[in-house]
Formats: C-alpha cells, sequence, structure tokens
C-alpha cells in the first residue's frame, strides 16, 4: 500500500488514527500491531508470515539473551544469522546459484536457480529485527519485552517498507506510554504533507525523462544529456526517498512515536564521507554500528580501516540489491573515501566552492550514476559520454521540456536547507504559522491534481 496512494490517504489513514485514538491506551499497541499487519497483507497476501517468521527468530533470540546471560554473546550471534539467512534467502539465492551454476556445469553438476519472489521491506525489517537482537544483548534489560512490543517494532507500517531504520532501544521506551497530543498531531500532519508533495509533484513528475535517458545507449547521448542522467535522477531519487521518510516520520508523530531524521540536506554536501552522512542516515548509522565499529572502526591503523570501508560498502552495495550494478555502486564509493582519507592530510573539505564543484563533478555523478545504471557498462559508456560527445544525439526539447526544467530546478533549490532558513527567520511570528498552513492546504490539492498522482507510482527503494 503505497502512502500517496488514495486508498492509503482516505480509507486505511483515517480509520486507523481513529480508532487508534479513542481505543483505551491499554489497547492501543495490539490495535496498531493489526493495522501494521492488515497494511502488510494488502501489499504482500501470504508473505506476512515471514515477516512473522523473523519476528518470532529475533523474539525468542531476546528471550534466550534474557534468561540464559552465559550464552548471551552465542545466542545473540544464532538468532541474527538465523534472521540474516531469511534475507539471503529469498534476496541473493538466485543472484548467487546464478553466478556459480557455470562453475558447477565444468564439473557435470546441474544447478538450476530458484526465483524467489522478494517481499517488500524485507531489507528493513530484517536489519531492524537485527538490531532488536544486538541492542538487547549490548543492553541487558530489568524485564522482558513482550512479544506484542517486539512485533510491533519491526513490523510498525509508517517505517515497514522503507525506512528509516529504527533502533530497538530507541524505539521500546517510547511503547511505555505515548502521549497522542494536538501538536503532535499537526507536526505530523505537517511533515506528511510535505513528503507528499516531494514525491508526487518533483519525483513523480521527473520519473519518465530519467527512464528514458537510462533506457538510451550511451553511445548515443550527447554530452548535456550524459551529464543531465545522473543529476536529474539524483533529484528524482532524494525526493522520492526523503518524501517517504518525512512520511514516514509524519505518520509516527501522528500516533506518538518519535523516529529519527534520514536525510540532511545531501545536496549541501562537501566531500563524499560528507554526503553519505547527510544520505540515508539510518542506513549509514547501522553499518557504523553494527558492522563497521565490531570489526575494528578505525582504531586499528590505516590499511585496516581502508579494509573494515571496503567491506563495510560492498555489502552496502548488495544490500540495496542483488546484482553487479550494486557491487559496482559499492565499490566506488568504498574508492572515493579511500581517496580521501588518504589525501586528507593535504585536502580540506570545508564549506567552499571548490569542495561543492568536487561533489557536482566527482561524488553526484559516481554515487548516482552507478546507482541507477543497469550494468558496469551502462556506467562506464555515460562516464565516457560525459567527455566524448556522440555523433547525433536526441532533440534536447524532446527530453527537456520547460515542466521538466522547472521541477528540477525545484528540485535543486529545495535540496538546499532554504526552508530552515525561511522558518529561523520569519517562524517566531504568528502569521507565519497561518501563512504556512495555507500553503500546507494549496500544497496538498496541488499534489492531489497532480497528473503523476493518478498512478501512486511506488517509491524507489520498495525494491530494495
Amino acid at each position: 500500500m503505497v502512502f500517496s496512494s488514495p486508498i492509503f490517504l482516505f480509507v486505511f489513514l483515517p480509520f486507523v488514527w481513529f480508532f487508534h485514538v479513542l481505543l483505551p491506551e491499554k489497547f492501543r499497541k495490539a490495535f496498531l500491531l493489526f493495522a501494521s499487519l492488515l497494511f502488510y497483507i494488502y501489499g504482500e497476501e501470504e508473505f506476512v508470515i515471514l515477516m512473522l517468521a523473523t519476528i518470532a527468530a529475533a523474539h525468542v533470540s531476546v528471550i534466550l539473551i534474557r534468561r540464559h546471560e552465559r550464552y548471551k554473546t552465542i545466542i545473540a550471534a544464532a538468532g541474527s544469522v538465523l534472521v540474516l539467512s531469511i534475507l539471503f534467502v529469498f534476496k541473493y539465492a538466485n543472484f548467487f546459484t546464478s553466478q556459480l551454476a557455470p562453475l558447477f556445469t565444468r564439473f557435470s553438476v546441474d544447478i538450476t536457480p530458484t526465483k524467489f519472489h522478494l517481499p517488500l521491506g524485507i531489507s528493513f525489517f530484517t536489519f531492524q529485527a537485527v538490531s532488536c537482537i544486538i541492542d538487547f544483548h549490548r543492553k541487558r534489560e530489568e524485564k522482558e519485552p513482550s512479544f506484542l512490543d517486539t512485533a510491533l517494532y519491526i513490523s510498525f507500517f509508517p517505517q515497514l517498507v522503507a525506512g528509516p531504520i529504527v533502533r530497538y532501544d530507541n524505539f521500546i521506551p517510547q511503547l511505555k506510554y505515548r502521549a497522542v497530543h494536538y501538536a503532535a498531531f499537526l507536526y505530523g500532519l505537517k511533515r506528511f504533507v510535505y513528503g507528499f508533495a516531494k514525491k508526487v509533484l518533483i519525483s513523480n513528475n521527473l520519473s519518465p525523462v530519467v527512464d528514458k535517458i537510462f533506457a538510451m545507449e550511451p553511445s548515443s547521448m550527447g554530452t548535456v544529456v550524459a551529464w543531465a542522467a545522473p543529476f536529474l535522477f539524483g533529484i528524482q531519487l532524494y525526493f522520492d526517498f526523503s518524501g517517504y521518510s518525512d512520511m514516514a516520520i509524519g505518520l509516527a508523530r501522528m500516533f506518538g512515536i518519535r523516529i529519527p531524521e534520514n536525510f540532511r540536506y545531501p545536496f549541501a554536501a562537501t566531500s563524499m564521507s560528507n554526503f553519505w552522512r547527510r544520505w540515508h542516515i539510518s542506513l549509514s548509522t547501522w553499518f557504523r554500528d553494527y558492522l563497521y565499529i565490531p570489526m575494528g572502526g578505525s582504531r586499528k591503523g590505516d590499511f585496516r580501516t581502508i579494509l573494515n570501508l571496503w567491506i563495510v560498502f560492498i555489502v552496502c552495495g548488495l544490500w540495496h540489491g542483488a546484482a553487479w550494478n550494486f557491487v559496482l555502486f559499492g565499490i566506488i564509493i568504498a574508492l572515493i573515501l579511500t581517496i580521501e582519507r588518504l589525501f586528507k592530510k593535504y585536502v580540506r573539505y570545508s564549506n567552499t566552492f571548490l569542495s561543492h564543484l568536487y561533489v557536482i563533478l566527482i561524488v553526484f555523478p559516481a554515487f548516482f550514476g552507478s546507482f541507477r545504471s543497469n550494468s558496469a557498462a551502462q556506467f562506464f559508456g555515460i562516464v565516457r559520454a560525459m567527455f566524448v560527445p556522440a555523433a547525433s544525439s536526441p532533440d534536447m526539447l524532446q527530453l527537456f521540456d520547460v515542466k521538466t526544467i522547472s521541477v528540477a530546478l525545484a528540485g535543486i533549490v529545495l535540496g538546499f536547507p532554504a526552508y530552515e532558513i525561511i522558518v529561523k527567520k520569519f517562524g517566531s511570528y504568528k502569521i507565519f504559522r497561518y501563512i504556512e498552513a495555507l500553503f500546507l492546504i494549496v500544497l496538498f490539492a496541488a499534489a492531489l491534481s497532480s497528473s503523476s498522482m493518478i498512478f501512486s507510482d511506488p517509491f524507489i527503494y520498495f525494491r530494495f
């Protein structure tokens, strides 16, 4: 069920919110769990069993850790492996068997890859289950969590399908008492509308031209088109994913839950490392806390630090998808971060013109180009087309009409902290709140009436 779909906006959300408010406090958690499972069943039907199996594995692990202190490390490791094995089978089994099949054929062993359906949100709820196990292992609680708490933490519908990835030790304490009050609801509604507008008015409107460009052969791209490709996709992806995150944060606040911010204006980055700290923050911190730091982080010398970076980002690439282009994506990020680290003594990535120029010329094309390309050949073909003009290129007016250019320019402006600057300067004035409320009504109406709303395009990160 897509947040921007009519059935969610006008049926599911009003029904769930009103019943949640009307119910006594002691029944609210159970009702939210029911609503979350219903939300998932609508999109994935019988695969809700897979999510329930993940929840059960995480909860049993937590209970065993609580009751058997002596063996808690072994239990935590076994529970994490069990949960991750579910992700591996459904997301990676086909990829690895298809890669190994030619090798086994040489030994007269026939391997037929089994096609597994990739359930929505499996990468996200699996990582939350691992967080549940490891956080409980690291900080032994006085009280055993209830199955209801664990199940709601992993399946909470606002962030179930595409995050942000919420930490167990951040979410569970909020379930003890959740004040559902007027101010929180209004804030949540505001964040939801801004996220909805980001998705529908900017991302959805850029989607057709981005698809058209990346369907082209790189050899037929003109230089302008080749440079536009990663930037237009970057704007599309940012407003799609940050739009989802805003909607998720807003929805959670409507139900009295705070979930973390997932973006911090990545377009204002000054280096790849700075960009990564601003982009998909919940994922980057998850890899930092549960993989990078346990492997030694940056505490064991430069060589070990760089090795850890490469392992983390290759795994991060594979997390995004079981395909070689995502491995390439991870390798390119790791390579740029390695170069930045080696030259950090000589170069300062401060907020200067040169640092932003570096991000525009290197970081953005590398990050978004490798992420969107269907293969390494396509990515390197686009890079070549950036500097070697094609013999013939498409009619620019067919690709970049006034609407596309206007939406892209709006995306660039709004990708910087313009809103925060306005709020900081005028937010204390009472009239500002009335003007913003009127603006939100107009924005929501414009998004609803947009032609891109008709299709209710799934969010890009639903694929992961």
